[in-house]
């Protein structure tokens, strides 16, 4: 019976009609799943879709079981294939609800999923996911999949699910002697109420004896028959749902009328589709906890002998060989390791518990059954994101393999080792291996991997061609010249990088696919030293064929890599609605990882295309991705920093931009940064002290960049030193020299195609036009062919300004000229403000002298005449 909860139902169906999440919370017996069993009967009867699944206590390792029932037939593929598909089946049935119960005791895939659905939220169907759970046992993962509704920006209700009051609970159990008592005693859960209601012998609730709610189940389940009680138990081995016929297998005997008194005594309940449940989860645990261990034992083993011979997927035989695995029974480790085969890609976490449950199945490490099982486990940590846990099972393996024939493992330790951002201990067992006689060309191209990662580019140069030496297989030279491209191209090196350039474009185009996907690096390294020297077409030809390549063989990492090259490639030449899509994948695939820093320079990417369509989304990220790396040396993290500055720097925080920026750089001539990227690095500086009126600091790095910029003869980079300067000259009241500088940047980057950075220097410097309506006209023009949102809103606010009036003579000041014009007006000496302002009299001078040359006067007094009209 459904009584009450007009309250929660409301808020559930306000939540329907917006779409979103929906949280709803409370404890065991509360009456969650009622609430949510009625809310889907009245959401179906509004013309909604309504699907439907529950995590079970004794199923956490079999994937994706709370999406299972809700989607029939569920889908296949690795993951992101599937969480891409059951998105898409929302969509289609939308207007939808999808309800999702008992997620505190949801498998690892399915909260993954259910992250993967709250980071990418349908945009313009009515969808709403609804997930019950208990809040105190939620775990870890929960909670964070739950987090994702912020950054998504999806609308959240969060519904915690009160005791009924006592009219509520009247008409549950009905109006009866002591029903204040019983109301009381159960303090409003109807669980508890109903259980105390069925209790004939109250005498001793009247005494004032407490109950507690699994003594009141147990009692129920004391009243049961031995035949019964065997029957319920059996029930309660085969899972949440169960047929007469699963009974019958387990008992090799239907036992229809122990079922039927099991259902009149109200402990199980049909389910509408020939099935039953139990009447409420703690009611199962209990009967499932009371049977005897062996005989339970027996119990999945019998059930696991008959789903073989019916030929159930090998994952519903694996839960129950998980559960009473054996030496004893050969068939026991070929049952979990063929799961674990089979779950690896598509929820390592299923596979984990399976091979976890093998791992007494097989001796010591001198046994060859034993060392495949921890490789497999190995890479099963590393597929679900346990970084941590992956390192360790390969340290552990290590020492017992002999040099020679362990180099997958230092290989998969090495990578492992790095995107957990431990580079001179990664450095360090590769260096190991070398020195103990291991030999292969992948071990000197992942140490100069690590050695530029480590800003070391001599001796990246030295490993590469230690790895190119080394090749035995045309793969292996292609992806060693391809690595000496992407360290010429870091260092900007225009000669070097050409000719690496060249060499490497050759190889790799000569290589068969057969041949590339043995050596994936050889096509996205090349692809990101030649977006390094703005050869975008190159660069976008070699991502997109390592992406068709790459997508098939789930390596996050590599993925993540090229996922990001094309995301990067595509913003920066304008086609920012795939650049967004790309860089949406690249996210996702990198939050398998389980690599911080990995995740948080993706995320920087995507938030830097992002900033010109959704600023307050790339802030969320770009914010997000650096406080990941804060504190983390090397280049993913320098360049995560620098580009989650260009994107505050956008949204108006100048001031944490520059901190940032000169923390990471090293100084104003930010020396510690790419050298090939350093021109672009120092205009984000420069603007980032000119938002602050430093005018001195962002003449100081402008200057820097165009040095950097002379030395790298490359046509963008030249182009963002030639922006720094034009608005810093802007700034001086320069405008003829300002006007100059940025038409020559326009150009330089319409020689690229950078069409977003053309639009935004038109932006940017349309003050220092002759004609500043052409200026912001012929911006806002190519931010609508672009689709870049922001930088149209931005130039048609320029517009409105200037067609309301002409701009006052004052306006040309910054905000620290006007204050030290207007201190000045009132007779003030330079000392005098100087002292107000925490300043320098020099300084003081030197802003006068910039106002007096703005505003064309030569006193204070003509000054004041200025500013006042």
């Amino acid at each position: 019976m459904f009584v009450g909860r007009v309250t929660e139902l409301t808020a559930l169906a306000e939540a329907a009609e917006r779409g979103g999440l929906a949280e709803v919370v409370g404890e065991p017996g509360i009456g969650k799943t009622r609430l949510l069993t009625e809310f889907a009967r009245r959401a179906e009867k509004q013309g909604l879709t309504v699907r439907r699944g529950r995590a079970t206590e004794y199923e956490r390792e079999m994937p994706y079981r709370a999406f299972e029932e809700a989607f029939d037939p569920f889908p296949t593929g690795d993951r992101l294939v599937l969480a891409r598909e059951v998105r898409a089946r929302l969509a289609a049935a939308a207007p939808a609800v999808l309800i999702l119960d008992d997620l505190h005791w949801a498998d690892p895939g399915s909260i993954e999923l259910l992250a993967y659905l709250l980071r990418r939220p349908l945009p313009s169907e009515r969808v709403l996911l609804v997930c019950a759970y208990r809040d105190r046992q939620g775990g870890v993962r929960l909670p964070a999949a739950l987090a994702e509704a912020g950054p998504a920006a999806v609308p959240h209700a969060r519904i915690e699910v009160p005791p009924l009051a006592l009219a509520d609970a009247e008409a549950l159990i009905g109006n009866r002697p002591g029903l204040r008592a019983l109301y009381a005693e159960s303090g409003g859960n109807p669980l508890y109420l109903e259980a105390l209601a069925g209790q004939e012998d109250r005498v001793v609730s009247r005494s004032g004896h407490r109950h507690d709610l699994t003594g009141l189940l147990l009692g129920e389940i004391a009243l049961l028959s031995a035949t019964e009680l065997l029957v319920a138990q059996s029930a309660a081995i085969l899972g949440d749902e169960f047929t007469p016929d699963d009974v019958a297998m387990v008992l090799d005997s239907p036992h229809t009328e122990a079922l039927g008194r099991l259902a009149a005594r109200d402990l199980i309940r049909p389910d509408g589709n020939g099935r039953f449940r139990f009447r409420h989860p703690l009611l199962r645990r209990l009967i499932y906890e009371k049977a005897d261990p062996a005989w339970r034992m027996s119990a999945h083993r019998v059930a696991a002998r008959e789903l073989t011979l019916l030929r159930a997927p090998v994952r519903e035989v694996a839960h129950h060989v998980s559960r009473t695995a054996s030496r004893h029974d050969p068939g026991d480790l070929k049952t979990l390791m063929e799961a674990a085969r089979e779950a690896i890609m598509v929820a390592p976490a299923a596979a984990i518990d399976w091979l976890t449950a093998a791992l007494p199945l097989v001796g010591d490490l001198t046994d060859p059954a034993s060392v495949e099982l921890r490789v497999l486990l190995a890479r099963a940590y590393t597929f679900d994101g346990q970084l941590e846990a992956a390192r360790a099972a390969m340290h552990e393996l290590l020492p017992h393999l002999p040099v020679g024939s362990r180099g997958e493992v230092v290989a998969a330790c090495a990578v492992v080792e790095r995107l957990l951002g431990r580079y001179q201990e990664s450095a360090s067992l590769l260096a190991a291996e070398v020195g103990q006689g291991g030999k292969g060309a992948w071990l000197h191209r992942e140490l100069a991997t690590l050695r530029l990662q480590m800003g070391d580019v001599g001796g990246a140069l030295s490993e590469v061609a230690e790895a190119i030496a080394a090749a035995a297989a045309p793969e292996e030279e292609a992806a060693a010249h391809s690595l000496l491209a992407f360290t010429a191209a870091y260092e900007g090196n225009p000669q070097s990088s050409g000719e690496a350039i060249a060499e490497a474009r050759a190889l790799a185009d000569g290589l068969s696919d057969a041949e590339v996907m043995r050596e994936l690096t050889c096509l996205s390294r090349l692809a990101w030293a030649e977006l390094f020297m703005e050869l975008h077409a190159d660069a976008e030809r070699h991502a997109r064929r390592a992406l068709a390549l790459a997508r098939p063989l789930g390596r996050s990492g590599i993925l993540a890599d090229v996922l990001t090259a094309a995301a990067q490639i595509c913003g920066r030449t304008g086609r920012l609605a795939e650049a967004i899509t790309f860089g949406q994948e690249a996210e996702d695939v990198a939050h398998q990882s389980g690599s911080p820093t990995l995740l948080a320079l993706v995320q920087a990417i995507h938030a830097e295309a992002l900033s010109f369509v959704d600023l307050s989304r790339a802030v969320h990220l770009a914010t997000r991705a650096g406080e990941s790396v804060a504190g983390v040396d090397g280049w993913w993290s320098a360049t995560t920093v620098c580009l989650s500055a260009q994107v505050l720097l956008v949204a108006g925080e100048p001031d944490r931009a520059r901190w940032m920026l000169l923390g990471i750089g090293g100084g104003v001539g930010m020396p510690q940064c790419q050298p090939g990227y350093r021109p672009m690095w120092l205009e984000s500086l420069t603007q980032a002290a000119l938002g602050c009126d430093e005018i001195a600091w962002a003449s100081a790095a402008a200057s820097a960049a165009m040095t950097a910029a002379d030395a790298l003869t490359l046509p963008a980079q030249r182009a963002f030193a030639l922006r720094a300067q034009a608005c810093v000259r802007l700034a001086e009241g320069d405008q003829r020299t300002a006007e100059a500088l940025a038409e020559q940047a326009v150009g330089l980057f319409s020689d690229v195609n950078m069409r977003p950075h053309v639009a935004r220097t038109l932006l940017m410097t349309a003050g220092a036009r002759t004609d500043p309506h052409h200026a912001l006209a012929t911006a806002r023009n190519i931010a609508l062919d672009i689709g870049a949102t922001v930088l149209v809103e931005e130039a048609e606010r320029e517009q409105r300004r200037l067609a309301a009036r002409a701009p006052r003579r004052g306006e040309l000041l910054t905000r620290r000229e006007r204050q030290i014009a207007e201190l000045a007006m009132t007779g003030m000496t330079s000392k005098e403000i100087a002292t107000k302002l925490l300043l320098s009299s020099r300084t003081v001078d030197d802003h006068l002298a910039r106002v007096y040359r703005k505003l064309g006067v030569s006193s204070r007094a003509a000054l004041a005449r200025v500013l006042l009209n």
